[in-house]
């Protein structure tokens, strides 16, 4: 996928010359602290290993300027989901299998120093 995007980018000229790629783990992104403006999350968390996800937000509020945001689209769950759906593969690809709950979110924002301000 970088080859791809680098292709991409090479193909726009200086129209892209502001665009680079960095090549990383969600939880340990190699980047400076305080370097981000917003961090979109398009189901991304969901396919993080639970026990990974605390570190997830970690890591988004690490990179965070002073009044970044972030924007998360994953999909939430009401409730534990069986373990039945948890281990189908199809369900893990389509992002449902590793949903977690709103509460364990707002723990997981909570924890890492998100203040909802």
């Amino acid at each position: 996928m970088l080859a791809r995007a680098e292709s991409i980018k090479a193909s726009k000229g200086a129209a892209a010359d502001n665009v680079t790629f960095v090549k990383g783990n969600i939880t340990n992104i190699p980047l400076e602290s305080d370097t981000a403006d917003c961090i979109i999350s398009n189901c991304v968390i969901n396919l993080v290993p639970a026990p990974e996800k605390p570190f997830v937000f970690k890591e988004m509020h690490r990179l965070l300027k002073s009044g970044g945001r972030i924007a998360v689209s994953d999909i939430l769950a009401k409730k534990e989901l069986p373990e039945k759906m948890r281990n189908d593969l199809a369900l893990y690809v389509g992002c449902i299998a590793g949903t977690g709950q709103l509460s364990e979110y707002e723990q997981w924002l909570k924890e890492a120093g998100f203040t909802g301000r």
